[in-house]
């Protein structure tokens, strides 16, 4: 660790007493040793320990100079044998196995694990609540031993909250499911309502297929998010956010966060007809593989600790770029810009690794606690085809909204600098075009729920009946199914099942729309943005334009809608119905409005435009209902562009609105 950090993490330390010497004393050895005058609060400590070797203050504090002083020499582990012998004095008092963690986290390497981990026993024996260890204990490797040993430990605390729910967690890492839901059940009985114990009970239903209650218990955390001390909800989808909703979260405060998580899964649901977010449940079935497969398992080697490491392994990129090669992974296959880019690799001054951020002093990697192939597999799923070549190389493919997209990992973590391999597999692009992807597959994820049915639709916007209101249609095809509006906020404005058209009530603004829908078995998905238009405007303004096959001169907005499909393809041997409302037109002296409208079928490609226009005399209303039907013929086959413009010669006002490639065949 940095002699920053430690330095910074001291100004919190408590000191120990000792009836033998002024606190005083202590106190300005400490303030020395936050400062940075190092020699100066040794000086101080040697004197105290000169005069009583068994002064455990003086002891810790010596041990915490020494840790200090790592940067400068080798001396991290002589800062763990004076915490040992102070620990020997005074082992009731966890602030010493809690610096002599912090000796294992400067080590780092296997050393510093086991260093850690002891650490931490030795707390949680005494207080499994202390300080930051938890944190500390995200940072190290733990396996299945390493997980049952903190169990026990905290199981010789039970009843006490924080233990519990602590080991509930751990029982869930190894997916002992039933003991961890017994104990996250007796915290609710006995009145915890802490979102955490939510969050964690709705995982554990999830990742062992209980999505019923699962999906209740996660709805019972959202709830209650604002109280999630341990932050186990964020903690739960990091892995699978994009930068943007990383530093949104950061931002949110714990009162808006339940609008913040809800949007988060909303933004993913991958079909709208069924009862639950399919890419929640799929998150946690990812995850439970992902620990078993994909668990990082050196946290503490230099790469995660080091940019320098990490530049001196980005050197490994022309091996790694020969062996995906011969890996033979569609669109990886050797080009000549290919093998020019691996010749300037070789000189040092290819792309590499080098090209994906990384913060300096902690990784993505040591973050989540997963390897690179963890985190893409946490993103996308499974591969389409993965690709490996003895042990140490290994390429993925995807296809993402039809694009191959490739991801290549590589063992690089070791910390042993005469192997070329060997180590964690972490995410090893060895040219642009892998760079590019790797980024996709880092920042973005999918669900794994396949819609390869193609969805067509239209949206229209006409008033509604309230100021400020406004009835949306949407109609789609195939048409039955599902579609659902949010706002901006990806907060939840309506959800219709059922079939097309689907129609909403909304403000105008920018809006999220999402429909979803089924024939012959396949799932269809459609995902836009959409702005509603103001047509509450004190001026002019017109609708939306319906078009249908219809013969009824008194067909109504709904019959247009419904006589639309969401191809707009129509018949073109049929008679064309031509729906639209026009909203304050300018009345004369006897309550009339006269108006000229126009309608003008122009061609998508070549062709000649064919206009109808019509002399228009109403009696005055707030909305004026302007419809037409055309014989069959009068606008030939083919796809158009379809304008009706509205004409107020009096004042000079006109209003436009358009229909755009509609098919008649």
């Amino acid at each position: 660790m940095p002699c920053t950090a430690l330095l910074s993490l001291a100004l919190s330390a408590s000191l120990l007493q000792t009836p033998q010497q002024d606190t005083t004393t202590y106190a300005r050895a400490e303030s020395l040793l936050v400062s940075g005058d190092l020699g100066g609060a040794e000086a101080i400590l040697v004197r105290i320990l000169g005069r009583d070797r068994e002064d455990v203050t003086a002891l810790v504090l010596l041990g915490r100079v020494r840790l200090a002083t790592a940067g400068q020499s080798d001396w991290s582990w002589e800062a763990w044998d004076i915490l040992e012998e102070a620990w020997e004095l005074a082992p009731t008092n966890p602030q010493i196995p809690y610096w002599q963690a912090h000796v294992g986290l400067a080590v780092g390497g296997s050393n510093g694990e086991w260093a850690i981990r002891d650490g931490l026993y030795r707390i949680w024996n005494l207080d499994p609540s202390y300080r930051d260890t938890w944190e500390i204990w995200r940072h190290a490797y733990h396996g299945r031993e390493e997980l049952e040993q903190a169990v026990e430990i905290l199981a010789r605390h039970d009843g006490d909250p924080t233990a519990d729910l602590r080991r509930a967690q751990l029982l869930i890492a190894l997916n002992q499911y039933e003991h961890a839901e017994r104990l996250l059940a007796g915290l609710v009985a006995a009145g915890h309502r802490d979102a955490a114990v939510w969050a964690l009970r709705a995982q554990g239903a999830l990742e062992s297929g209980d999505t019923v209650n699962g999906s209740a218990y996660y709805d019972a955390a959202l709830d209650a998010v604002a109280t999630d001390s341990l932050s186990i909800l964020w903690r739960q989808l990091a892995v699978i956010a994009s930068p943007e909703e990383d530093s949104a979260h950061a931002a949110t405060a714990p009162a808006d966060r339940e609008a913040f998580f809800r949007a988060f899964w909303q933004r993913r649901e991958p079909d709208l007809g069924t009862a639950v977010n399919e890419r929640l449940v799929e998150h946690f079935v990812r995850l439970r593989r992902a620990r078993r497969e994909f668990r990082l398992l050196h946290p503490q080697a230099a790469f995660h600790r080091s940019r320098e490491r990490r530049n001196i392994v980005a050197y490994l990129s022309p091996a790694v770029f020969q062996r995906v090669q011969s890996l033979g992974v569609p669109g990886l296959l050797p080009t000549m810009s290919a093998r020019l880019e691996a010749d300037l690799q070789a000189a040092g001054v290819g792309t590499d690794l080098r090209q994906l951020p990384e913060p300096d002093s902690l990784t993505r990697y040591r973050r989540f606690g997963f390897d690179g192939r963890g985190l893409v597999y946490l993103r996308f799923g499974e591969p389409k085809r993965r690709y490996v070549t003895g042990g140490d190389v290994e390429a993925w493919y995807y296809e993402v909204g039809g694009e191959p997209m490739v991801g290549v990992f590589a063992r690089a973590t070791s910390s042993d600098g005469s192997a070329m391999f060997g180590g964690d597999m972490v995410v090893f692009p060895t040219n642009r075009r892998e760079v590019e992807h790797s980024v996709q597959l880092l920042q973005r994820d999918t669900t794994s729920v396949e819609a390869p049915r193609e969805v067509h639709a239209w949206v229209a916007t006409f008033r509604g009946a309230a100021p400020g209101d406004h009835m949306v249609y949407v109609g789609v095809t195939p048409d039955s199914g599902a579609a659902a509006v949010w706002d901006g906020n990806w907060e939840p404005v309506g959800r219709v099942p059922g079939t097309s058209p689907f129609v909403f009530r909304l403000s105008a603004g920018e809006h999220r729309l999402g429909v979803d829908v089924r024939a012959d078995g396949e799932l269809g998905r459609l995902r836009a943005d959409v702005s509603i238009s103001d047509l509450w405007r004190e001026r002019l303004t017109v609708s939306s334009l319906l078009i249908g096959a219809l013969s009824d001169t008194g067909f109504t907005r709904d019959d247009a809608a419904r006589a639309l499909p969401g191809t707009r393809r129509l018949p073109a041997g049929a008679p064309l119905a031509l729906y639209s409302e026009i909203y304050g037109l300018p009345t004369d002296s006897l309550g009339l409005a006269a108006y000229e409208v126009e309608y003008a079928f122009v061609p998508v490609g070549a062709g000649q435009a064919v206009r109808v226009a019509f002399e228009r005399q109403a009696r005055a209303t707030p909305t004026v209902v302007e419809r037409v039907i055309l014989a069959p013929g009068e606008v030939p086959r083919g796809k158009y562009l379809i304008t009706m413009t509205v004409r107020q010669r009096v004042v000079g006002r006109e209003e436009r609105t358009t229909l755009a490639d509609v098919e008649l065949r």
